[in-house]
């Protein structure tokens, strides 16, 4: 079954907003808006649900820098 991801997050150089959508399910990863890419790092079940922490790096198509974030 897929999950939605969903990323919002500012630029380290320029502080613009990059916002993208990725559905990532077993074997496959179908992003959405600014590409990104993306690496599972595990799960986390909490009083919230059910979550996916990963390592994000993506570019941001304002100023071109390349940003890494965990999320």
């Amino acid at each position: 079954m897929a999950e939605t991801i969903r990323l919002r997050v500012k630029c380290h150089a320029c502080s613009n907003v990059i916002e993208g959508t990725a559905k990532y399910g077993s074997g496959h990863f179908v992003p959405e808006g600014v590409l990104f890419e993306f690496v599972a790092v595990g799960k986390v079940e909490d009083s919230k649900g059910r979550r996916v922490k990963a390592e994000v790096t993506c570019t941001c198509p304002n100023c071109g820098v390349k940003c890494k974030y965990n999320v």
